[in-house]
């Protein structure tokens, strides 16, 4: 874990990360309360989310293939400053009370779409930064500063949102934005060689078929698929169920957030003690078979304690399981395809959690959300427990041999 923060470039972006995402946890919070107060339907929260990552799905691929050809930091930087626009957007329209579910879809559309190229463009800088040994290091670190932010950022919006408001939340994460924009110009970017590069369809199909042919790559995409859709829309409800099931109010809902933070911290601090070891294939089948295992457990709490508990075992489970996923296909990939093999993994972990969110939320306005979400976490252990089992059983095969 030192190891990758010793180096000075990745632990200025790391910091400068960690103060964007704090900002970005703020507005989480005071959004969702604020869409949940116009709308008071879950299925909203689904749709807001769905909405904003939809880009990711859409312009995900085309995002990877222009960062394997363009300047990183010009597109950071832009892409920084279009989500610092709009938050500071979000921040007028409040004030102004000029807010409406259609305005906030509207600047949902914007973010999502400066954030589906500026993902697969942090994913391709951070091996650029450190070794090889110190990548699984590096990028289980992303996810602690990802998730300390998701830990405290609630938390400051449980203190901050009673006092400046929801539009004083937005005008913080905007700020948040503009201070990563200006860290990156500190931060050194690879030095491309001049070529003429193909054309946009053309590498755009070749990292399809370069993902389909890969024996580690295709199934890892399609476990991150599955965690995605049936398992990540836990966060996006939690809104409704902090209301409705558990009757809190807006600090209520940032001390579950800052409950879920927590475990995913200590989750990532994990994986970062590995060191060099690299991901292994077991944990990461174990991960998502607890992970689904630990979703059926809303069905049965009912109180805040209860459901912080459970929250931060998720936390915990799902940053294990992303880490090494994450990790193991940044070892894998090739340097000259890794922009676009990385916004597809992006995609799939935004965009179809966002997809379940809004499948999940309508559900869950039928059946109730406890109930929706429970029955994704079966869905979710039925697909990763025989993997488990392959894994296993390949295990044995090999001790025999």
């Amino acid at each position: 874990m030192r190891g990758a923060l010793r180096n000075a470039a990745y632990r200025r972006f790391w910091l400068g990360s960690l103060l964007a995402n704090l900002g970005l946890w703020i507005q989480v919070i005071a959004l969702g309360w604020l869409v949940y107060d116009l709308t008071r339907k879950a299925g909203w929260l689904g749709a807001i989310s769905f909405v904003g990552n939809m880009p990711t799905l859409v312009f995900g691929l085309i995002g990877g293939a222009i960062v394997d050809r363009a300047n990183l930091r010009i597109i950071m930087t832009s892409a920084l400053l279009v989500l610092s626009c709009a938050a500071a957007t979000l921040a007028l329209l409040t004030t102004a009370d000029w807010v409406t579910v259609w305005w906030v879809l509207a600047v949902a559309v914007v973010s999502g779409t400066a954030s589906a190229f500026y993902t697969p463009a942090m994913h391709a800088l951070v091996p650029t930064l450190v070794g090889g040994d110190e990548l699984l290091s590096a990028v289980s670190l992303n996810a602690v500063q990802f998730n300390l932010a998701r830990a405290v950022g609630p938390a400051l919006a449980g203190l901050l949102y009673p006092r400046i408001g929801p539009a004083g939340c937005f005008a913080v994460n905007a700020t948040g934005f503009l201070l990563l924009a200006a860290t990156l110009t500190r931060v050194p970017m690879p030095v491309r060689s001049v070529i003429s590069p193909p054309s946009l369809a053309h590498a755009l199909g070749e990292a399809i078929r370069y993902v389909r042919a890969h024996a580690l790559i295709a199934p890892a995409l399609t476990l991150a698929a599955v965690l995605s859709f049936f398992g990540f829309p836990y966060i996006i409800l939690l809104p409704a169920l902090a209301r409705d099931t558990l009757h809190l109010n807006a600090s209520g809902l940032g001390f579950l957030m800052a409950s879920m933070g927590g475990g995913a911290v200590a989750g990532g601090l994990a994986v970062s003690w590995r060191g060099s070891r690299g991901p292994h294939p077991g944990m990461i089948a174990t991960g998502a078979t607890l992970f689904g295992l630990a979703l059926l457990g809303f069905q049965m709490t009912r109180t805040p304690h209860a459901t912080a508990l459970l929250l931060a075992t998720l936390g915990a489970l799902q940053t294990v399981t992303i880490s090494m996923l994450t990790a193991s296909v940044q070892m894998a990939v090739d340097d000259g395809i890794r922009g676009r093999v990385m916004s597809m993994l992006a995609a799939l972990f935004f965009g179809f959690s966002t997809l379940g969110g809004l499948v999940l939320g309508l559900l869950g306005d039928r059946i109730g959300v406890p109930q929706a979400l429970a029955l994704g976490g079966v869905v979710t252990t039925c697909f990763a427990a025989p993997r488990l089992v392959r894994h296993h059983r390949a295990a044995r095969r090999l001790d025999v041999a």
